[in-house]
C-alpha cells in the first residue's frame, strides 16, 4: 500500500483498465478489487433485479439490456454470487465457446439448453443484438422473439422493468442516470460514485493514498485534482455538465463512460477545470467542450482576461491566486500564459457557489447561471406532476400562450412581418404577390396534459389545440426550448439549429394542416387586405383595408 501512488490507484477507472469489464474469475483478489469495491453505488436496476431474482419460476428468462459499457457484466457477476445455486447465468450473449458460431446461432443454442432444463436463465445482453434476435432467431424461439418484440413495442415509456410471457426485461434505458429533481441534484448515482471517491474517511482507500502523496509532494497537479473533485458545488456543476451534455447532444453516459471521465478530470494533462472541457481523446468531454465557459463572451468577461494578460494590479485577484496555491494550483502572473486567463474562467464557473477564499470568482458568478436548465426544469416539472389545480393550470397558461405559442406563430409568420401583431393569424403561403393566412385559435389542451402527463428524461411532451381539435403531442427537449426562447427575443434561425428547427417545422406543419380547414382566409395585396369567408356553399369575399 504504501508504495500505490494516486496515480496507479486511479488507474481502475481508466476504460483501458482491466477492471473496466468484469468476468467470473477464480483470481486472488488483490489492492485493486478493494478499490474497485470502494466505488461500489447500487443502481436501482440492480435493486430491482435482486427483487426478480428472488421471486423467479422455473425456466424463466431475465434479460439485463443496455448499451455496452452500462454495467451488466458488474451487476450480473455480483448477481452470480448469490443466485448461482438456482439460476443459470450468461454475462455475454455473444460469448460462445464456438468460434464458428455467429452471434444469433449462440442465442439460439443457449435457449436450446435452457428449455432442455428446468432452471431460470439470466443473461446479459446488448439491446442491439436483442433486436437482431427477434428479427433473425430461429423459428422455434418464436414465444421469445414475440416477447422481444412487444417488449420494444409497448414497453418503451415503462420507467422499470417489464414482464411478457416468461420473459423478464431490465433495460438501462429505463433506468435513467440523470433525470429532473426538485432539489436539482440531476443525477444521484454520479454523485454518489463521486463521494465514494473523494470522501474523507480514513476507509477510503483513495483518500489515505492521496494524503500519503500530498505529505511527500508527489504529483501535486493530481491531488489539486482530487481535492477540487471532492467540494460538493464542484460535484454538483460536473453533474450540470453531464446532464445538459445527455440532453442536448443526446449522450448516453454509461457507467464505463462515467469512470472513464473521472480518470480524465483527475489525470488529464491539466487541472480539473480545463480537463473538463478539454481533451480530444474522451468521448463526453468532446460534448462537454460546447459548453466551455472560456467561450462566453460578455464585458466584464472580456475585461478580466484583458486585464489579465496585461498583467494590471488587481490585489484581489493576487490574494485569490496566494489561497489557489495552497491548493496546489498554481498561475503565475508575473509569466502569464497563453490561456491563464480562459483556465480561470473555467475554475470561477466550477467555484461559483463556493465561498473560496476572498471569493474574488463569485463577482462573475451570474454569468455562469444555469437559467435556461432551470426554467425547462421547471416546465418538466408542470408537465409531469399536473393535476389540474388551479395555480399550475395559470403557470402553465403562463408557458403556453406567452412563450411557447408566441413563438410559434412568430416563426410561422417568418415570411409575413405585417403578421407580428396579429397573433391569431397564421402565414400559409404566397400566391404571386399574394400573401394568403387563416384565423388560428392556438391554445393549450390542459385536459390532455392531465390524461397523457407522460415525461423522459430528456424531453417532456406539450399539447395543443385549435378551437376543439387537439394536435398530437409535441415532444420539447431542451435544444427546442432554448430554439423557442431566442424566437421570443428575436432570433433568427440559421444552419447550427438544424435539428431543432426540424421539430418546429413538424409543430408548424401539423398546425398548418388544420389551419388550411378553416371556412375563413386573409388575403394581404401590397396595402390592401381582403377577407374570404365560406358559408352554405357561398364565398363571399370584403376589403377590409384600414378596418381595425
Amino acid at each position: 500500500m504504501s508504495s500505490l501512488t494516486l496515480r496507479k490507484a486511479l488507474g481502475v477507472l481508466s476504460k483501458s483498465s482491466s477492471f473496466s469489464v468484469t468476468t467470473l474469475t477464480d483470481r486472488r483478489k488483490d489492492v485493486f478489487d478493494e478499490l474497485k469495491q470502494q466505488l461500489f453505488v447500487e443502481q436501482q436496476i440492480e435493486s430491482d433485479l435482486k427483487k426478480c431474482l428472488d421471486s423467479l419460476n422455473n425456466r424463466e428468462i431475465v434479460f439485463l439490456c443496455g448499451s455496452s459499457g452500462d454495467g451488466k457484466s458488474e451487476i450480473l457477476t455480483r448477481s452470480y454470487e448469490h443466485y448461482k445455486h438456482k439460476c443459470d447465468f450468461h454475462l455475454d450473449a455473444t460469448h460462445s465457446f464456438a468460434p464458428h458460431q455467429s452471434a444469433i446461432e449462440t442465442l439460439d443454442k443457449l435457449f436450446d439448453v435452457h428449455k432442455e432444463g428446468n432452471r431460470p436463465l439470466i443473461l446479459g445482453i446488448n439491446t442491439g443484438m436483442m433486436a437482431n434476435f427477434s428479427l433473425e432467431g430461429s423459428e422455434r424461439h418464436h414465444n421469445i422473439r414475440a416477447a422481444i418484440d412487444y417488449f420494444f413495442n409497448d414497453c418503451s415509456n415503462t420507467q422499470a422493468s417489464c414482464y411478457i410471457e416468461g420473459c423478464h426485461f431490465f433495460d438501462f434505458e429505463h433506468y435513467p442516470k440523470f433525470q429532473f429533481s426538485e432539489d436539482k441534484n440531476y443525477s444521484n448515482f454520479t454523485k454518489e460514485l463521486i463521494n465514494k471517491l473523494t470522501e474523507p474517511d480514513e476507509k477510503n482507500l483513495f483518500y489515505v493514498i492521496a494524503n500519503n502523496d500530498e505529505l511527500v509532494g508527489h504529483e501535486p497537479q493530481i491531488i489539486a485534482n482530487f481535492k477540487l473533485l471532492s467540494i460538493p458545488s464542484v460535484q454538483d456543476g460536473i453533474i450540470t455538465q453531464l446532464f445538459k451534455t445527455r440532453l442536448m447532444k443526446d449522450q448516453f453516459v454509461t457507467t464505463r463512460a462515467l469512470l472513464d471521465l473521472l480518470y480524465h478530470l483527475l489525470l488529464g494533462p491539466g487541472y480539473l477545470f480545463d480537463n473538463l472541457f478539454i481533451g480530444e481523446e474522451n468521448e463526453l468531454v468532446q460534448r462537454i467542450a460546447d459548453f466551455d465557459p472560456a467561450s462566453l463572451h460578455t464585458y466584464e468577461l472580456d475585461q478580466f482576461v484583458l486585464r489579465y494578460e496585461l498583467g494590471l494590479l488587481d490585489p484581489e485577484l493576487d490574494e485569490f491566486l496566494a489561497v489557489l496555491a495552497q491548493q496546489h494550483i498554481f498561475f503565475d502572473r508575473n509569466q502569464a500564459k497563453p490561456g491563464d486567463a480562459a483556465s480561470l474562467i473555467r475554475l470561477f464557473s466550477l467555484l461559483q457557489s463556493d465561498d473560496f477564499g476572498n471569493k474574488y470568482h463569485q463577482k462573475f458568478k451570474q454569468f455562469f447561471q444555469e437559467t435556461l436548465l432551470e426554467k425547462y426544469a421547471d416546465i418538466w416539472h408542470l408537465h409531469a406532476n399536473y393535476t389540474g389545480g388551479h395555480a399550475q393550470k395559470m403557470e402553465l397558461r403562463r408557458f403556453y400562450s406567452l412563450e411557447l405559442i408566441t413563438s410559434i406563430q412568430r416563426y410561422a409568420n417568418r415570411k409575413a412581418p405585417e403578421l407580428i401583431t396579429n397573433k391569431n393569424e397564421l402565414f400559409l403561403g404566397v400566391f404571386g404577390s399574394i400573401k394568403v393566412t387563416s384565423p388560428v385559435d392556438l391554445k393549450g389542451d390542459y385536459d390532455s396534459i392531465l390524461k397523457k402527463n407522460v415525461t423522459k428524461p430528456a424531453h417532456f411532451d406539450a399539447y395543443l389545440k385549435i378551437d376543439n381539435h387537439s394536435l398530437k403531442p409535441i415532444s420539447i427537449n431542451l435544444n427546442l426550448f432554448e430554439l423557442l426562447n431566442k424566437l421570443n427575443n428575436g432570433y433568427r434561425p440559421n444552419k447550427y439549429d438544424k435539428n431543432a428547427i426540424v421539430l418546429l417545422d413538424e409543430i408548424v406543419e401539423q398546425i398548418t394542416e388544420q389551419a388550411k380547414s378553416s371556412s375563413t382566409l386573409k388575403f394581404y395585396d401590397g396595402s390592401r387586405t381582403y377577407i374570404a369567408k365560406e358559408d352554405d356553399d357561398m364565398i363571399t369575399i370584403s376589403d377590409i383595408s384600414g378596418v381595425a
